[in-house]
């Protein structure tokens, strides 16, 4: 028998059940889907090249590993089905290996596959083992009541040591024909980063940060008090990026926290990490409970309604300096600098951010999860949706209102981090955060503009 092992979102030699449980002849290939980086949704592109190259580096990285163990990668970049069903026939494929997905297109990509090919998936991305698998019929749209329902029974899945050898692999002569190599360097380029203090995120880069936090510099200790910082390298883990793209095991992640908490120390911040990885969690089950719901502009509170949004003049205008990180308001505009550069933004940001789209922009969530969903390197589809939709109170929450002057000066006091992303200001500590002239100012900040 003939297995095609597909290895999108878990592109990693360690913890890889994709790997481990192939049989027979096998063939590993990784799909960059055309739909998934160039095509558009409102008007903007899935992706900008940050993003794209950030997966691209990680497939890279990828090939070079399991060709260090006589394992050929094919990668081929188009219409995922397609591409499946057209190797599915050249190989003479029986069976297809899959990550269990989480969103409807990524669904959807397997589905209507040659009746030859049977097809399994494995979720080699979720902490849950079988027996704690949720019953999406009766899963809680409550994140507490899923964690303590879940919290006294968890039993994470044990991390998998390096096992490939089970299958008869394609060699990489054996693939070479296949595969299309040449799109990595199109794209890539030859400034590529080479660590994560760079911006790369493969499976190396991610294993060097997961040390580096937890182990050699214990970060993890002061995770919580330090989470809601705006920007630097210690403040928070950044696993959010290697989790999305695969290059890390969330097993694993889960696994080295708890030694950690064993030999080193364990207190409220290494159990906030952890409680981070099942909000992660909890976001995945949610997308599989709702699929396509996520992307109605009422959520999964309301009717369902799919309709684009409709911006008038002065609406598009508004998006359009959103993104450009040119509201006038010192504070937003910092942090979409930050992500319109680096393609990262804090929590403390993303959340500022969104709330001001929605509730002083009045704009339509869905546009400001579109444009994260560019942006982001750590781009989740559940959890970016997930969380866009709890801000707009049509998820898993209340609506979430933020006030961003008020915000700035809690957590930027005074305002180093405005100055720093907005060098253009010259105005000297707090003051920095006055908005410009061109800002559209609320009633409700008047109190704290006071302060100003």
């Amino acid at each position: 028998m003939t297995s095609l092992v597909l290895l999108n979102g878990c592109l990693r030699v360690d913890d890889n059940p994709l790997l481990s449980q192939a049989r027979g002849k096998a063939a590993a290939l990784v799909i960059i889907d055309q739909q998934a980086y160039f095509g558009r949704q409102y008007g903007l592109f899935r992706s900008n090249l940050l993003r794209l190259r950030a997966h691209l580096q990680a497939i890279q990285h990828l090939a070079q590993q399991l060709a260090q163990r006589q394992i050929g990668l094919i990668i081929r970049f188009g219409d995922t089905h397609s591409q499946l069903c057209e190797l599915a026939l050249k190989l003479g494929a029986e069976q297809l290996l899959a990550s269990e997905p989480t969103a409807p297109d990524e669904y959807r990509a397997l589905q209507h596959l040659p009746a030859s090919v049977k097809l399994q998936l494995i979720d080699g991305n979720s902490l849950l083992s079988q027996q704690l698998r949720p019953d999406l019929a009766t899963l809680s749209d409550r994140f507490t009541s899923f964690r303590k329902k879940l919290e006294p029974l968890l039993l994470v899945t044990a991390a998998e040591p390096e096992h490939t050898r089970a299958a008869n692999w394609l060699s990489p002569d054996q693939v070479a024909g296949l595969s299309q190599q040449s799109v990595l360097q199109q794209w890539l380029g030859q400034t590529a980063a080479t660590s994560w203090r760079e911006g790369c995120w493969d499976e190396g880069s991610a294993h060097a940060r997961l040390h580096y936090f937890i182990w050699q510099g214990q970060h993890i200790l002061h995770y919580k008090d330090s989470r809601n910082a705006l920007c630097g390298t210690d403040y928070a883990s950044f696993f959010s990026t290697p989790l999305s793209l695969g290059t890390l095991s969330v097993r694993r992640c889960w696994q080295q926290i708890e030694q950690f908490e064993q030999q080193v120390k364990a207190n409220d911040s290494t159990y906030w990490l952890k409680f981070e990885l099942l909000w992660r969690e909890f976001f995945r089950w949610q997308m599989r409970k709702y699929q396509a719901r996520w992307f109605s502009k009422n959520g999964i509170a309301g009717p369902a309604d799919f309709s684009s949004p409709r911006l008038t003049a002065t609406q598009k205008q508004r998006f359009a300096a959103w993104c450009a990180g040119d509201t006038g308001v010192p504070f937003i505009d910092a942090n979409m600098q930050l992500l319109n550069q680096t393609g990262l933004m804090s929590n403390r940001g993303r959340q500022n951010a969104a709330s001001y789209l929605m509730y002083d922009l009045e704009l339509d969530w869905r546009l400001g999860a579109a444009y994260f969903e560019q942006r982001l390197l750590d781009y989740d589809c559940a959890s970016n949706w997930g969380n866009w939709a709890y801000i707009a109170g049509v998820g898993n929450s209340e609506a979430r209102a933020f006030n961003p002057i008020k915000q700035a000066l809690w957590y930027d006091p005074n305002a180093d981090f405005v100055r720093q992303k907005l060098p253009q200001i010259s105005a000297a500590g707090k003051a920095a955060h006055r908005p410009a002239p061109h800002a559209r100012l609320l009633p409700q900040w008047r109190s704290w503009l006071d302060e100003l």
